[in-house]
Order: C-alpha cells, then sequence, then structure tokens
C-alpha cells in the first residue's frame, strides 16, 4: 500500500478513536451487538423474549440499553429507551410497568426493580458518554422513586423490594438477591447521593453472605426475611438456585465486590462438573440439580468467574444463532464486565 494511503488510514482511525463510543464497539461484545441487536430488537426499539411468547420486560430493555451505549450506537439507544420511556414508564411515579405483551399492550403495571435500576444505569452512562444532561436528568429522576418507593425495612436489614408492590406484608418480605445490580447500585449513589444507596449496598452483599442453603451453600433465586430475621427460601417459588440467582456472580465482578469468598460457593459448585456442561440448576432443598444444562449464557457467567483472577482462563462464549434473549444478553453483558473491570 503506498504510503499517502497508509498516513490517510492511520489519520481515519485516529479520528475514529476520538469519537465517543469507538473503543467500546471495538470490544468483542461491541461486536456482537449489531447480531443481538437485529435479533431481538424491532425496528421500534422493543426488545423481544423469544423463549417467553415474545413478551417485553424491563430487564431486557434495560439490558439493551446498556449493550447500545457499551458498543457506541446512540442511534438505537434512542430508538430503545424512546419506546420504553413513551410504552412503558409509569405517569404517576418515574418507574416502569415491568411486562408488555404480545398483544401490544401493558400486561403488569407493576414495575420490576431490576428493570428500573438497569434503565437508570444505562441513561447514566449514557450521558456520561455522549455529554447529554438530558439522560442524566432521567436517571436522576428514576434514582429517587427507587429510592422512595423500592428501599425496605426488613428486621433490621434495608433491602431492596422486587417491586413497588406485592413484596412486603406484616411477615415476610420477598426479596430476589439477583436484582441487587451492585455496580449499578454504585453509579446511581453518586449521581442522586443520599446515604440509604450505601446501606442497601452493605446490607446487600450481607444478604448474600447470610441467604446460603444446601450441600453447596448456594443463595436461591428467590428468598424470605421473616419479622425475627430469619432468612428461608422464598414460598411458592422454586428452591432453586436458578435462572436468576446466576446473575449474582456477574454483578458481584462488574462492580469489583467479586473476593474470593463471595464466589467461592459458586465456583465451588461449578467445578465440580470439570469441563462437563454444567446444570441450569440446583436445588438447595434436596441438592438435585437440572436434568439439562445451562444455557451458553451460563456459561458466560461461570468463564467470567473462573477467569476473575485468572487472566489467562478460558474466552467467553461467541454468540451463537441458537442463543435465545435470556443467554444472549448474558453473553454480551458478561464480555462488558470483563473488560471494564480490567480496565
Amino acid at each position: 500500500m503506498p504510503r499517502f494511503c497508509l498516513q490517510l488510514a492511520a489519520l481515519a482511525y485516529a479520528l475514529l478513536a476520538a469519537v465517543p463510543g469507538f473503543a467500546a464497539a471495538s470490544g468483542a461484545e461491541g461486536g456482537q451487538w449489531p447480531a443481538y441487536r437485529d435479533r431481538f430488537v424491532t425496528s421500534d426499539g422493543r426488545v423481544l423474549d423469544d423463549a417467553n411468547q415474545q413478551i417485553t420486560h424491563t430487564e431486557g430493555q434495560g439490558w439493551a440499553m446498556l449493550l447500545a451505549e457499551a458498543a457506541g450506537d446512540r442511534a438505537s439507544f434512542d430508538r430503545i429507551w424512546a419506546w420504553t420511556r413513551d410504552k412503558l414508564q409509569r405517569k404517576d411515579i418515574a418507574l416502569f410497568a415491568w411486562k408488555w405483551d404480545g398483544k401490544d399492550q401493558v400486561a403488569d403495571r407493576n414495575d420490576a426493580s431490576d428493570g428500573d435500576i438497569l434503565i437508570a444505569w444505562a441513561l447514566s452512562r449514557a450521558a456520561r458518554q455522549w455529554n447529554e444532561p438530558r439522560y442524566a436528568n432521567e436517571a436522576r429522576r428514576i434514582a429517587a422513586d427507587i429510592r422512595r418507593r423500592l428501599f425496605a425495612s426488613a428486621s433490621g436489614r434495608l433491602v431492596l423490594l422486587p417491586g413497588s408492590a406485592g413484596f412486603k406484608s406484616k411477615g415476610d418480605t420477598i426479596v430476589n438477591p439477583s436484582y441487587y445490580i451492585f455496580p449499578a447500585l454504585k453509579e446511581l449513589a453518586a449521581l442522586a447521593p443520599a446515604p440509604e444507596w450505601q446501606r442497601l449496598q452493605r446490607d446487600g452483599l450481607g444478604l448474600l453472605a447470610d441467604a446460603r442453603f444446601g450441600r453447596w451453600g448456594l443463595t436461591p433465586d428467590w428468598v424470605a426475611i421473616d419479622q425475627g430475621g430469619a432468612i428461608t427460601p422464598a414460598p411458592n417459588f422454586p428452591p432453586h438456585f436458578g435462572f436468576d440467582a446466576v446473575r449474582i456472580p456477574l454483578y458481584l465482578i462488574w462492580a469489583g465486590e467479586g473476593t474470593e469468598e463471595r464466589l467461592a460457593s459458586y465456583l465451588d459448585f461449578w467445578n465440580i462438573f470439570g469441563d462437563k456442561p454444567v446444570p441450569a440448576w440446583a436445588d438447595i432443598k434436596d441438592n438435585s440439580v437440572a436434568p439439562f444444562a445451562g444455557s451458553a449464557g451460563v456459561e458466560a457467567i461461570i468463564a467470567l468467574a473462573r477467569s476473575y483472577r485468572d487472566p489467562g482462563a478460558a474466552s467467553l462464549p461467541a454468540l451463537g444463532n441458537d442463543a435465545n434473549y435470556y443467554s444472549a444478553s448474558l453473553i454480551l453483558l458478561a464480555g462488558i464486565a470483563r473488560r471494564e473491570v480490567a480496565h
């Protein structure tokens, strides 16, 4: 190639590198984002859960916003956010109806705290990347309502309710430990300062330490805290370390909170299977395991956890054509977490 052309190419790359989001988009998960977007995000910005009757929920909208931001794709970010705001954000509060069904309408007006947190976090990150105060203002407004409506006292602990309604009574308080998105809590605490954020983070980490059951000391998807402070697997939910709780190590690592002690029980369970496929869930009451393997998304989180202290460990799975929405999301999120922790 002529020297002049090489100089032009170098100049073009330098100019692109100065564009916000270019570095993020050049990562592995950035390279996989277009395939994810084309498969799961509609032209108007709705994220489809293809393994669940094509419903849409705030978890998926928040994840897709995070992925678009990490890939530097502002056009997709704006499209997903606009649909989320217009179709799911409630009029009475800044939070979001958690479920949109295949009939093109809200199916459940109650919010889900993980979705609320993910959306606010994505907006805060986008505000920083693209220097857009409107995003920060929206994130701050959502964070304020998260703190007002979703923080609750449970026998001396400050806990995160899974939603505004239906999870706290005179008896038990029901909590989903995977809804504690620790890297997001840190960012929202800086965006909308209040001492409760630090306490929620501290008490959430304490809850994870105490909510360990069964042969392997695993955290179930749902737990109950009674009036005396006792923690048990929540009634009316399968007693599984399963599809929800598998996200706990992801969020711990992403926040820089994945200490050897906090990850030990998960790794001990996964490592007993060696190179064989890891079961999709473990029952923390009878110590049985699923008769089928976890998805590639679960394998991505396992690989992330194994490599957290060992940079030479195996790479994360790639986004295959057979990955459904949930598995694909976990693969890309694990990639972002690995990159951001490494830096």
